[in-house]
């Protein structure tokens, strides 16, 4: 139980010494008698070894060597231990120390008897008659006692000491533990630290500065005021020395402030830096401000990203509100358009010249294709608004491609191609909106027509899939498509290049049909070979 302690714990060890000595000297110039000794049952001899035994403010005993039980105590050690003197005449050195310390005190009475040395080392724990313990330095001597050999032995109290000591060896391992947190956190979180004394004007920078800025201490050089300058963004100082005296000015408010410092490699990065101030001088200014650095260029990046989708869904949104009003205002005025050809051309009475009428179904046709581009416009603004309703239900999926290919029987003959049916007859039901799912399917076998060479094939299937999903399947002999081809296909208004040669249409079809079949909970898949085929694979839940 070593441990350093205090001057004054020191100088009661010094006090004790003398004081044994004295005793000692005092003991050897007394005559040597056999009646000379202490003895609780005779009357004190008056001299000054007495005195001094039996009046020290610290706890003294004499114990035989060879026993080691009590032959004589003073005053002081029946207060601080609390027994009688009959008690403790009784009694031994082994009663007055904790049973778990007696080994090591054997072991030091031992050693003790190889020497008569005054000092004893270490700290040891005595026990009091309350089973307390406390801590003890104990310094003694060897003597002769009633013929006996014995050891006379003083105790100085240190369980201050030692309580001092314990706080402030624990006070020490706080310490080295933030300390080890304080690196670990500094590490792990590539935070750099800095230090401004505005009396001295210096400028120091620890942690992992160097790191963030791309470079290393010993390649950087000395840090000093101008570093700071040399470092920050020349667009951002001024900003950044106003936000600083705005602080000292008034400090109510933690400092932090955002810049951009420079980087050794990358060119320019963007840091937070927080602060506060440390020290004041004695007419109360700052004089000492600590603070980070953290890295936040990745956080900044991620902030302008999200403003620019934020701006680019605003502009989407717009977008497809401005779609849906102007479709809704035309529709109106076109419908009268393409009704009063319809009537020209049924009208008994006046009936048309075949040239008129043949500008009049012309004026019809380009009205019905014009109609078909607002309907799909405002299909796709609300589907981009999510203002489409659905209203999904369990329906037979083979009766709805049935009915969807009677619907488009005349282009298939007006084209010569030959339909080809794969159905599974064991096909579960499909849990879709049947309106939404009808107009999906004929987008894809319209599209399987216009893009298919004259006498080709259209193949079109379905069946249960083991992923609790239902495929359907349209595949087509036609001009397929390239790869370049496909990463656009399902972009708006993007004819993928066939807008002179392959009909009419608006480009939208694919678009509405990809966001209506992936809100009813399937998806839309495109394969294709350019020159060869092409096909599309539309997978929705079956019903449960």
């Amino acid at each position: 139980m070593n441990a350093s302690y205090p001057l004054f714990a020191i100088s009661g060890l010094t006090l004790a010494a003398v004081t044994l000595a004295g005793l000692v000297w005092w003991r050897a110039r007394s005559p040597q008698h056999p009646d000379d000794r202490f003895d609780s049952t005779q009357s004190p001899t008056g001299t000054d070894y007495e005195q001094l035994f039996s009046l020290s403010p610290h706890p003294m005993f004499v114990y035989d060597a060879e026993t080691l039980g009590f032959l004589e105590v003073n005053g002081a050690m029946l207060r601080r231990y609390g027994y009688s003197r009959d008690e403790l005449m009784k009694m031994s050195l082994v009663d007055i120390r904790p049973a778990e310390d007696v080994p090591a005190m054997q072991a030091m009475v031992r050693e003790v008897q190889k020497s008569a040395s005054t000092a004893v080392p270490g700290i040891w724990r005595h026990r009091r008659k309350d089973g307390s313990t406390f801590h003890v330095r104990i310094s003694g001597h060897d003597l002769q006692y009633a013929g006996r050999r014995a050891r006379m032995v003083q105790v100085i109290d240190v369980s201050a000491e030692v309580a001092l000591q314990a706080e402030r060896e624990q006070m020490i391992a706080k310490l080295q533990t933030s300390r080890e947190w304080l690196a670990t956190a500094i590490n792990a979180g590539r935070i750099a630290l800095w230090e401004r004394d505005l009396q001295a004007h210096t400028f120091v920078l620890g942690g992992r500065w160097a790191d963030i800025l791309g470079t290393t201490a010993q390649a950087y050089g000395p840090v000093t005021e101008q570093t700071f300058i040399d470092l920050c963004h020349p667009d951002d100082l001024p900003r950044v020395a106003r936000r600083f005296r705005d602080y000292l000015q008034d400090p109510s408010e933690p400092y932090a402030d955002e810049f951009r410092a420079k980087h050794f490699q990358l060119g320019w990065i963007w840091v937070l830096s927080r602060g506060k101030i440390a020290e004041r001088s004695s007419d109360g200014r700052a004089r000492r401000v600590v603070g980070t650095y953290v890295d936040i260029s990745q956080l900044k990046a991620a902030q302008s990203a999200r403003e620019q989708q934020q701006a680019a869904e605003q502009a989407s949104a717009m977008k497809s509100q401005f779609l849906g009003r102007v479709s809704h205002e035309l529709r109106t005025p076109l419908n009268a358009v393409i009704g009063f050809s319809q009537l020209m051309q049924l009208d008994e009475h006046t009936p048309l010249t075949p040239q008129q009428a043949e500008r009049t179904a012309h004026i019809e046709r380009a009205g019905q294709h014009l109609l078909g581009l607002i309907t799909d416009l405002m299909d796709l603004s609300r589907v981009e608004l999510g203002a489409v309703e659905l209203q999904p239900a369990a329906i037979d999926v083979l009766a709805l491609l049935e009915d969807s290919l009677a619907m488009v029987d005349t282009q298939l003959h007006g084209r010569q191609l030959r339909l080809e049916r794969h159905f599974d007859p064991a096909m579960p039901l499909v849990m879709a909106d049947p309106l939404r799912l009808r107009q999906c399917l004929l987008n894809l076998l319209s599209n399987a027509i216009k893009y298919n060479h004259p006498q080709g094939v259209v193949r079109v299937g379905a069946r249960a899939s083991d992923n609790g999903m239902v495929e359907l399947s349209v595949w087509n002999s036609g001009a397929g498509m390239t790869p370049q081809q496909m990463e656009r296909l399902y972009e708006p208004f993007n004819r993928l290049g066939r807008d002179a040669s392959h009909g009419e249409g608006t480009g939208i079809g694919l678009a509405i049909s990809r966001q209506l079949i992936e809100r009813m909970g399937g998806q839309i898949d495109a394969a294709s070979v350019a020159g060869a085929w092409a096909q599309f694979t539309v997978s929705l839940p079956a019903a449960v």
